[in-house]
C-alpha cells in the first residue's frame, strides 16, 4: 500500500525553464520551458549538461518542480 507522500511523488513533474535577461536593459526576463520530466534525477542531470554547455551569460537554467495539486505559479524564485 501506498502512503501519502509517494502517491505525491508519483504525481510530480519538473519543469527545466531557460531564462533569457540583459541586466540593466529595461527588459523584462523572458522564460521558457525546455524540457519536463517525472524523474527528477533526470532533470538534474539536463540541468546540470544544460549549465555546462550554455554560453551566453544572459541565460541561466532552473527547475520548477509541480505537484498537480495547485495550479502552477512562476514566482521570483525562478527570476
Amino acid at each position: 500500500m501506498r502512503n501519502a507522500t509517494q502517491t505525491r511523488k508519483d504525481k510530480m513533474i519538473y519543469l527545466l525553464i531557460r531564462k533569457f535577461h540583459i541586466k540593466d536593459s529595461g527588459m523584462k526576463p523572458e522564460y521558457r520551458v525546455e524540457k519536463f520530466t517525472d524523474n527528477v534525477d533526470e532533470a538534474n542531470k539536463f540541468l546540470s549538461a544544460l549549465t555546462l554547455l550554455e554560453e551566453s551569460k544572459h541565460i541561466s537554467w532552473h527547475i520548477v518542480s509541480h505537484d498537480f495539486n495547485e495550479p502552477l505559479v512562476l514566482t521570483k524564485e525562478v527570476a
